[in-house]
């Protein structure tokens, strides 16, 4: 069985909690939300003043920390942890506030009812918006030394990501082309923005991981500083055939089969390792256990988080 080539969880850790930005993201139903909480805590728990800010729509991100739900206001969760739900249309009015330096002018504009129908008119407003204010507190105003960002799917996250510079080569020179300009160099500088890119460990979702951390470098002009293989089955050695009663020989053959699909996946992604290193690119490796217990709270969030630290998977966590 090829071993895994991954990168040191503390080491990992320690390089990202340099970044004032992180910005999570990958196909639905991947896991994202469950990375950005782990990545949040984890930072927070290394004296971090942290937010967790997310385009979710749901609540899932605020039940995994111990809340009730989401604000569209920074909610201090934990001891230097904090969550937002980011909304389109309070985050045009504040960012508007942002550029014009008056929150009266802002509101009177962005918070009048026509005038929001007429801006849902526009593309890439709001992603702009919502980008715009994630910077801003971020990078300028340096609210929070590192904001993890639960960013939309990866398809909707080009987008996203492209509009700083679409407005470059379209709009007239003014403060908004500037605002622009000072976002897509934040986004294409390492030592500020860095992405941290999920998927799971089968053939397909690895191929679209790839080819979302290829499209951020060659569209944006931005390196994938972390790949997360969300779901991985831990590692069992097989099982000799015994002798046994029904009931625990039906125990011992879904043991095997999980060491079975948990042997599968690491040879898929050793396999898929092995193209990416072909392209000579400086990327980290992380992996998450497939967690049978679920995360109803932050008593499973942690024991999740001090499993992969210590670099094992869900067979070697204590129960």
């Amino acid at each position: 069985m090829p071993e895994l080539r991954r990168s040191d969880p503390s080491r990992l850790l320690a390089d990202l909690e340099r970044r004032r930005l992180l910005i999570v993201s990958g196909k639905g139903g991947v896991g994202r939300t469950t990375v950005a909480a782990l990545l949040g805590s984890a930072l927070a728990a290394r004296a971090r003043k942290v937010l967790i800010a997310t385009t979710g729509h749901d609540d899932r991100l605020a039940w995994m920390l111990g809340g009730e739900q989401l604000s569209d206001q920074p909610v201090e969760i934990a001891p230097g942890l904090e969550i937002q739900r980011l909304v389109p249309a309070t985050c045009v009015e504040e960012y508007g506030a942002l550029v014009t330096r008056s929150q009266r002018l802002s509101h009177m504009v962005f918070g009048n009812k026509v005038i929001r129908r007429l801006l849902r008119a526009i593309p890439g407003l709001d992603d702009f918006a919502i980008l715009g204010k994630v910077w801003h507190e971020a990078v300028r105003a340096r609210s929070y030394d590192t904001i993890v960002f639960d960013g939309p799917a990866s398809g909707h996250l080009r987008l996203v990501l492209g509009v700083p510079q679409a407005i470059l080569e379209t709009v007239a020179e003014g403060p908004l082309t500037a605002e622009a300009e000072a976002m897509r160099n934040s986004l294409q500088d390492p030592s500020v923005c860095a992405a941290v890119l999920v998927g799971l460990p089968e053939p397909w979702p690895l191929t679209e991981l790839g080819e979302l951390a290829t499209a951020l470098r060659r569209e944006i002009g931005m390196g994938a500083g972390t790949l997360v293989v969300n779901k991985l089955w831990p590692l069992l050695p097989p099982l000799p055939p015994r002798e046994h009663d029904d009931a625990v020989s039906n125990m011992l053959a879904v043991v095997d089969r999980i060491g079975e699909r948990g042997r599968d996946q690491r040879e898929v992604v050793s396999a898929w390792l092995d193209e990416r290193a072909n392209t000579k690119l400086d990327e980290d490796l992380i992996t998450v256990p497939w967690w049978p217990w679920g995360l109803e709270g932050p008593k499973q969030l942690r024991e999740l988080l001090a499993t992969i630290e210590a670099g094992g998977d869900a067979a070697d966590a204590p129960r």
